[in-house]
């Protein structure tokens, strides 16, 4: 039986509550539970399993109930090893599916509904439809809303909308071709679901695709950069990585922690294999040092962690990489960008050079 117990509450089946807390032993071990977390999980999961039987799923719901001290972190790892068990009866309200309620909420119900058809079928997928990233989502429905919003002023069902509709609509936009893609998107598939009557975007014009030519950085973006690193380890690291090395943002958030090789000086996973130059050497020496002393029990094997991944095994998300960036005058690609101008320039913009330092494509 787990060495957690709550005084006052006996299991139904204290074998279960057994086994679970066994289970959960196991994620702390594998994963590097701090041992306060690991407490607060195996006190959650006692208080669970004790009010429900072996065969009976416990509501995610009912998860988000257990006290709340500090306890963010051990309801998702509370829910991950129920979920991994096969107990968790997921009941959560889908993010995405609550945004996009949101985002149409003010569009005409009729208009609504035929969208969201269209919308569930870019998400999940249809008869030769794969489904599509929750970022694509996203994209084509912020490019389509505006459209939507001004349809409902004048129409009940996107059967009325006509040719030019879109067309004077699209030359109202100042770069219509997201607007164009998902409208043509949208109207294919509503066609295709007999919800339409004829596809009015059939070959319409895309547009040119927005364009964007790399510019240098500023000097005063530059140190503005360099100053904000200094102070924030994991920022310092970061800017080494993309900035120098021009990594892909989602490629510096991959990165395992043996990537930085200290004895061999050399950055090395995957296609990736590049000196590893005195700044970036700095730069991971600090950060791994912070990253041992905040999170000393993780098994993580990533080089960036933060206070949800420092307990599983997956990398950071992008959300973690924003924040870092936020007040700065410089996103994550245009600092990669400025990175490849740079040995563009000393290098006389040698093709062949830049596709094999880089990784990149002669496009």
């Amino acid at each position: 039986m787990s060495r957690v117990t709550v005084s006052g509450v006996e299991p139904i089946d204290p074998a279960f509550t057994a086994y679970v807390s066994a289970r959960a032993e196991a994620s702390a071990e594998a994963q590097g539970w701090s041992p306060a977390l690991r407490e607060r999980v195996l006190r959650s999961l006692y208080l669970l399993t004790a009010v429900h039987g072996p065969h009976e799923r416990i509501k995610a719901s009912t998860v988000a109930t257990l006290p709340r001290q500090r306890a963010a972190r051990a309801i998702t790892r509370v829910t991950e090893v129920l979920a991994h068990l096969d107990l968790l009866d997921d009941d959560r309200i889908d993010p995405l599916d609550a945004w996009i309620h949101r985002r149409l909420s003010d569009v005409h119900p009729e208009i609504r509904a035929e969208a969201l058809v269209w919308i569930r079928i870019v998400r999940h997928g249809g008869p030769r439809r794969r489904p599509r990233s929750t970022a694509t989502v996203r994209n084509q429905v912020d490019a389509s809303i505006p459209f939507l919003l001004d349809c409902s002023k004048r129409y009940r069902t996107l059967r009325q909308v006509t040719r030019a509709d879109l067309t004077d609509w699209l030359s109202q936009c100042a770069a219509p071709h997201n607007e164009a893609v998902a409208l043509r998107n949208m109207f294919k598939t509503l066609k295709s679901q007999r919800l339409v009557f004829a596809n009015p975007a059939r070959g319409l014009s895309l547009g040119a695709r927005p364009a964007s030519v790399p510019t240098p950085l500023s000097p005063e973006a530059i140190q503005t950069l360099a100053a904000a690193a200094e102070g924030d380890p994991a920022l310092k690291l970061l800017v080494a990585l993309i900035g120098i090395h021009a990594l892909y943002p989602h490629q510096a958030r991959a990165l395992p922690l043996a990537a930085v090789d200290f004895t061999g000086g050399r950055l090395v996973h995957g296609n990736i294999d590049h000196p590893l130059d005195a700044f970036t050497r700095q730069a991971a020496a600090d950060y791994i040092q912070l990253r041992h002393s905040r999170w000393p029990h993780t098994r993580n094997p990533h080089l960036f962690l933060s206070s949800q991944t420092a307990h599983s095994c997956t990398p950071v998300t992008i959300g973690w990489m924003q924040p870092l960036l936020k007040d700065l005058p410089v996103t994550a690609q245009r600092l990669r960008e400025d990175r490849i101008l740079e040995e563009a320039a000393v290098t006389g913009a040698d093709p062949q050079h830049l596709c094999a330092v880089f990784n990149i494509t002669p496009d």
